[in-house]
């Protein structure tokens, strides 16, 4: 189980990241604008977070193993829909359809964990499945960068076949005894609604950063967005079986794990992104060096992911989440006084601390979450959670699209680093409201 989880989960971050480094040679061969470039990334980080709460509750309703199953089948049609995409229209609405169909199997593989794996074993499942996660959006570009330069970017998509052989082989053994029955009417006003909000959100913080989009349309977005969560909120409260349950939001440990998460990836993510940039223009590194010196933060996220599982089932979620995130902030806190003068192990050592609270920290959040969720609802519970995931990097690249789009001088990146002391803050601060123990909701 666990490993069906881990191989389904690294797909998400790995089309995320990968696809970054061959934009130039996709919109060469393709021949497109820079503006279709930015659609190519957004549309897949847009589906991907608005889709996988209803991913998760179809999958309360209707199975989980078979909502995983169905998603990573979609997700290999449409990965090799992308590879032979003739033009660049058709490649971003086969990227659409793979955030589609795998929003469906990652939060249905998340709540099949917390339902097969007993309570006091989830931490260390988690910490398996979030180091894989971590690593996955580390080695993207670098990945990307090898493979596009030896054999071309449309075999970018083949490595989708290396996770998606596995986990189809090992869901297809899974015994899914959590299906709830699909008696009574699937609440298709709450989900139009769930999707209309999502999207809107998510819509708002990345178009406006995509040439030529007006910034009339952004207020109109984030206007949209607020209407519908408005009417969304009605919507549950007065249905009842709703597509998404809003009070999740209030048992204890949910909110705070989802906030966590959420800045605890927007500072991962922006550093992902902001210091090969730095490195690149200011210093004048390769992508080589730039692999290696990440690779040093992916690996530590690695060994610290199982750590922070194994100590979140022996003393509790909240003590390695906030030691993990106070860690995280402490390593981030160096890169705000970042200069071309560094040398290499300068770089290195806060990516080394950052990596490491960021492993230890994952795991408990994640497990807090899932156990605040009953059985019945756990699909939910890790499409709401996985989406505040994605929100954080969501924002976070738009926060540095809006801080280096002015200037990319040495004060732009203090600045950047500056803001992201602050987000591992937050992370930091809701961590310490988690529960304490290990008990499922009941």
């Amino acid at each position: 189980m666990i490993a069906a989880a881990l191989f389904a989960g690294v797909l998400a971050p790995l089309n995320s990241t990968m696809i970054v480094v061959a934009l130039p040679e996709v919109l060469a061969d393709l021949g497109a604008s820079l503006t279709w470039g930015s659609w190519i990334v957004v549309s897949y980080l847009v589906a991907m977070a608005a889709v996988q709460p209803l991913g998760g509750s179809l999958g309360d309703r209707f199975g989980r193993r078979r909502l995983m199953l169905l998603g990573l089948g979609g997700f290999a049609i449409a990965s090799a829909a992308a590879a032979f995409a003739p033009t660049v229209e058709i490649l971003i609405a086969a990227r659409t359809a793979q955030a589609i169909t795998g929003a469906s199997a990652i939060p249905n593989a998340t709540a099949l964990v917390r339902t097969l794996i007993p309570i006091r074993a989830q931490g260390r499942a988690f910490g398996l499945i979030g180091a894989g996660i971590g690593v996955a959006a580390a080695i993207g570009p670098p990945l990307g960068g090898l493979v596009t330069e030896a054999f071309g970017w449309r075999w970018i998509f083949a490595l989708n076949l290396l996770a998606l052989g596995p986990a189809v082989a090992l869901a297809s053994r899974i015994a899914d005894p959590g299906r709830r029955s699909a008696d009574g009417r699937f609440d298709l006003a709450g989900a139009g609604l769930l999707l209309i909000a999502l999207v809107s959100l998510a819509l708002t913080a990345t178009v406006w950063r995509v040439p030529g989009v007006p910034w009339p349309a952004v207020a109109a977005l984030a206007l949209t967005a607020l209407v519908a969560a408005g009417l969304l909120r009605r919507h549950v409260a007065r249905h009842p079986s709703p597509v998404v349950d809003l009070r999740l939001l209030a048992r204890p440990g949910f909110l705070a794990a989802g906030v966590s998460i959420l800045a605890s990836n927007l500072t991962m993510y922006t550093i992902l992104l902001a210091l090969p940039v730095f490195l690149a223009q200011l210093v004048g590194w390769g992508a080589r060096d730039v692999g290696l010196l990440l690779a040093g933060m992916s690996l530590l996220m690695l060994v610290f992911g199982p750590v922070g599982g194994w100590l979140s089932d022996r003393v509790g979620r909240r003590a390695p989440a906030l030691a993990g995130t106070l860690i995280a902030m402490a390593g981030t806190a160096p890169l705000v006084a970042v200069s071309t003068g560094w040398t290499w192990s300068a770089y290195l050592v806060p990516l080394v601390v950052v990596g490491s609270g960021i492993g230890l920290a994952g795991a408990p959040v994640q497990a807090a979450a899932m156990q605040a969720a009953r059985a019945g609802e756990a699909g939910q519970a890790a499409g709401m959670f996985s989406t505040m995931r994605y929100l954080g990097s969501i924002l976070g690249a738009a926060g540095m699209a809006a801080i280096l789009g002015a200037a990319d001088d040495e004060r732009a990146f203090r600045l950047l680093f500056a803001l992201l002391v602050i987000a591992a803050g937050v992370a930091a601060a809701a961590s310490s409201r988690l529960p304490r123990g290990v008990e499922p909701a009941s």
